[in-house]
């Protein structure tokens, strides 16, 4: 119910984000930028990139974590490493030794938009007027496929609450290698990650210094049918904490400006730029930008850019190193 409210706050605070007084200052706009991002011909790298500085601020190997914990006081969401296709079914059993087959379970996936209520491992605590407990369920994790596309395997846990840390016990299908494992937030971080191979791990950077997370991710398409299935897409997230973004495609590029910001259909969704700039063209046997397809972003500090794809291909013509032109309004 907690995240329920906070959500409904955020969607009616919206609109107002854009009234004049909160908005930055205006300001002569920037100069045409190019920015590049090298994710690999196999996407094996995560990247999170800066539109103010025009910088790569961080990267990993998406093998690199699994789980990542949320770090402000009092939050209680962990998410799976959607970029290798990680999935979670939920036993609703609390006997940890009890033998887990994906087979009898519901495996999940983290919805792609961001929602804390589509999360795979869904509400593993309550929450009453003084306190919040764990549930105790045990869960089957699919850590799902490493940058060599290998499967890495699966794991049991169960999670649980002391103070304000969070408790994991986890182990191996088999019960082997049964260890608790105690998560500490990092005040100055909005997420703590962990990897079932190397422990706490050190992923995104500051939160303020980035924009955007260029990445593979799991997300819902359909078949011909019209039937779901889950898949893994490569693309953009937003920063989920500040940022916002809209999609614009009634505007030319070079015609975008400030005073059509408050026109348009911003959204906190983090998929909301996403994978569709982009499509194979089977003819070409390339991928090919989808055209006059414009994004606008207002970044956490309050920063607005105009941006578009002109590639996603290398000088060499290797797939995975996205090409974008962009511009401080």
């Amino acid at each position: 119910m907690r995240h329920f409210i906070h959500i409904l706050m955020l969607a009616l605070l919206l609109p107002s984000c854009f009234q004049e007084e909160d908005m930055v200052p205006p300001h002569e706009q920037g100069d045409l930028e190019l920015g590049e991002v090298a994710l690999g011909t196999t996407y094996s790298r995560q990247v999170y990139f800066d539109l103010l500085s025009n910088d790569e601020i961080a990267s990993n190997v998406i093998s690199d974590w699994d789980l990542s914990f949320e770090s402000a006081s009092g939050g209680w969401i962990i998410r799976l490493n959607s970029s290798k296709f990680m999935l979670a079914g939920n036993s609703f059993n609390t006997d940890f030794a009890a033998e887990l087959k994906s087979s009898d379970l519901h495996m999940r996936f983290d919805q792609s938009d961001g929602n804390p209520d589509s999360t795979a491992l869904g509400p593993w605590f309550e929450i009453t007027e003084d306190s919040v407990r764990s549930l105790k369920h045990v869960y089957l994790l699919d850590r799902g496929k490493n940058e060599q596309n290998k499967s890495v395997g699966y794991k049991k846990v169960q999670f649980d609450i002391r103070g304000q840390e969070f408790v994991m016990r986890c182990a191996n299908t088999d019960n082997s290698q049964d260890t608790t494992v105690i998560i500490t937030r990092d005040p100055s971080m909005d997420l703590v990650h962990f990897s079932f191979d190397t422990g706490l791990k050190e992923i995104a950077p500051l939160p303020d210094q980035w924009s955007l997370h260029f990445t593979k991710y799991t997300t819902m398409l359909q078949t011909n049918e019209g039937e779901d299935y889950p898949y893994l897409v490569t693309g953009v997230l937003l920063n989920p904490n500040g940022a916002v973004a809209a999609q614009d495609t009634l505007h030319d590029f070079m015609d975008i400006s400030r005073e059509i910001v408050p026109d348009l259909e911003f959204t906190t969704r983090a998929d909301v730029i996403g994978y569709e700039w982009k499509y194979y063209n089977f003819d070409a046997g390339v991928y090919t930008i989808v055209p006059d397809m414009n994004f606008v972003i207002r970044d956490r500090d309050g920063y607005f850019y105009k941006l578009r794809f002109i590639d996603f291909n290398n000088d060499q013509g290797e797939k995975g190193y996205p090409k974008f032109e962009f511009v401080s309004l």
